[in-house]
């Protein structure tokens, strides 16, 4: 009986050790993926020049819309990267394209990202490539959505998470296997 009444104290006494462990392991390793380090203060123009120089490293691919893709089987996936795979292509070390498949018209539809600051990046369409596919008669809407902006932020080296402010619609953007 006794034995048990220790058991049961060190279990409560001890429980929020855990938790606190826990949630300090949680807290560490998100800053560590964001922030890249666990120390305080870790200066933003310097975090803001790592993070645009990792995701220009690792940009360039074939990569897809994770939300509209049909991941029921990898077959199905590699599929679909080949039908609706967007090319992502690293220009300077400040900006990349994103050649969208030919699916509409004879040209493929190019949208430029340029670095602002931080996780976020300015990007433009092709608004004479819109056109083309879309037809002009939509040329209003296409000049009203030509020019935006996006918080990218690499989840993993095969993942990447945009936020487009304009639509405050996150896109998630998983990269299609090398051939």
């Amino acid at each position: 009986m006794l034995r048990l009444f220790a058991t049961l104290c060190a279990l409560i006494l001890l429980s929020p050790m855990a938790s606190a462990s826990a949630l300090y392991d949680e807290l560490a390793a998100a800053k560590i993926k964001l922030l890249g380090t666990t120390r305080p203060g870790p200066g933003m123009g310097l975090w803001a020049q790592q993070t645009n120089e990792r995701l220009m490293s690792l940009i360039e691919g074939k990569w897809i819309d994770l939300g509209y893709s049909d991941l029921t089987s990898e077959d199905n996936m590699n599929k679909y990267c080949d039908k609706f795979g967007e090319s992502f292509k690293k220009l300077t070390d400040y900006s990349f394209d994103i050649i969208g498949p030919i699916t509409r018209s004879k040209h493929a539809i190019h949208r430029e990202y340029i670095f602002r600051t931080g996780i976020s990046y300015n990007y433009r369409w092709n608004i004479e490539q819109q056109m083309e596919v879309l037809g002009r008669g939509n040329g209003k809407e296409i000049l009203k959505n030509a020019n935006g902006t996006s918080a990218l932020l690499l989840m993993t080296p095969n993942t990447m998470l945009e936020i487009d402010f304009d639509f405050a619609q996150p896109i998630l953007w998983g990269r299609c296997p090398t051939e």
